[in-house]
């Protein structure tokens, strides 16, 4: 995994230079949203420029979709062969869904209350016999090993799970349920929308099969682009269904369209892809991992703590796991009712302080540039909701 650091990195001055517009306010919705960094912004120019003037002179788009897999592939322990580039994560996880050779009778183990997008692709195998099979949680938040290792019976073909829950925020064991699916031989596939770009993933030690993640959120790209990582070995299990000109060897260049397809994970890649998507990607990974893994992760992890030691002094009622090995840089707390949480949302939007509501109340979550005041800020305000 990637160690890539500037030592001397100053987040104040980073903050505003490459997040001036936001900086302005106190934004602590990145569960929601990332502002994306001005070095992506003016590759975004660049490329719609380019739509405009054919003729204009940039950087090759190849160049970008090489630094997006290298640097991936730097964050997540991964080979940059490995990864492809989808627009959301519904086609990004029926990629994996519809690869797979179902029979009647197999089955898919989840969790309840994950996000929506995640689930429907594996809903729709039941069509072909297929039951999903949902994992209750302990509590209202938690889940238990226990359970899913019970869930999963002779027929699982696949475990999905996301890295970080988005509505608790509470951050999943990979390893550990990685070891439950393979021991029956089941593949593991997850959802890291809420993890990858702020949290540390090694896919190799995790024990990852295939991983999906939208770009706009821990990221800082652009809607319209995400990434599928699928192994080596799942490759074997997962036939591309989506094929284009990028998906074989042979490509546009013969007319004798043979499936031969490549031997990484391009094979899943189609025609055409969001380019300026893709573009955007890569800056923002740049930027990533200039401050470095280990920096992002702490500075998000710090703001969350101060913000949870301040909540705490509130008469509020914390829903995330405050346990640090089940934490992240996302949080879910409630004043009470659902009436009071929409309310301090919609007041603290038009005082420039922006976060948001889930299924367990507010919620906020905090990246590796948000800084003291954003926190002083944020708490001041809720207690004045409270």
């Amino acid at each position: 995994m990637s160690t890539h650091t500037s030592p001397s990195i100053d987040l104040t001055s980073l903050r505003q230079m490459e997040f001036a517009a936001a900086s302005a306010l106190t934004y602590v919705d990145h569960a929601s949203d990332s502002p994306i960094p001005k070095r992506t912004a003016r590759v975004i120019a660049e490329r719609t420029l380019l739509l405009q003037d054919p003729s204009a002179i940039v950087k090759p788009r190849e160049e970008y979709i090489d630094e997006s897999r290298q640097r991936l592939g730097r964050m997540l322990n991964a080979d940059a062969g490995q990864f492809s580039f989808l627009t959301n994560i519904s086609d990004a996880t029926a990629t994996i869904a519809n690869g797979i050779a179902w029979q009647p009778g197999d089955e898919v183990v989840m969790v309840r209350r994950e996000f929506a997008s995640f689930v429907y692709p594996w809903r729709n195998l039941e069509s072909l016999g297929v039951t999903v099979r949902f994992v209750e949680k302990h509590g209202f938040v938690g889940i238990i090993l226990d359970r899913i290792e019970a869930a999963i019976g002779p027929r699982t073909r696949v475990v999905a799970v996301s890295h970080v829950e988005f509505e608790s925020g509470n951050r999943n064991n990979l390893t550990a349920i990685a070891g439950l699916a393979h021991a029956h031989d089941a593949l593991f596939a997850v959802n890291a929308s809420q993890s990858l770009g702020v949290l540390p993933i090694d896919v190799e030690r995790a024990g990852i099969d295939a991983l999906v993640s939208v770009g706009y959120k821990w990221l800082m790209a652009p809607h319209g682009i995400s990434v599928l990582y699928i192994s080596e070995q799942a490759m074997e299990q997962i036939r591309p269904t989506m094929p284009g000109r990028y998906s074989v060897k042979t490509g546009w260049q013969t007319l004798e369209y043979g499936l031969t397809w490549r031997a990484d994970a391009w094979r899943y890649q189609g025609g055409a892809l969001n380019w300026i998507g893709v573009c955007a990607l890569a800056e923002s990974l740049g930027l990533l991992e200039e401050v470095g893994p280990d920096v992002v992760e702490s500075a998000a992890i710090g703001s969350m703590d101060r913000i949870i030691e301040l909540l705490q002094a509130l008469p509020v009622k914390i829903w995330s796991d405050l346990d640090p090995g089940r934490r992240s840089s996302i949080l879910a707390f409630t004043l009470g009712t659902l009436e009071a949480d929409q309310a301090c949302v919609a007041l603290g939007r038009a005082k420039g302080i922006l976060f948001g509501c889930r299924g367990y109340g507010i919620r906020i979550g905090a990246h590796f540039w948000n800084d003291a005041h954003d926190v002083e800020t944020l708490f001041a305000h809720i207690r004045e909701c409270t």
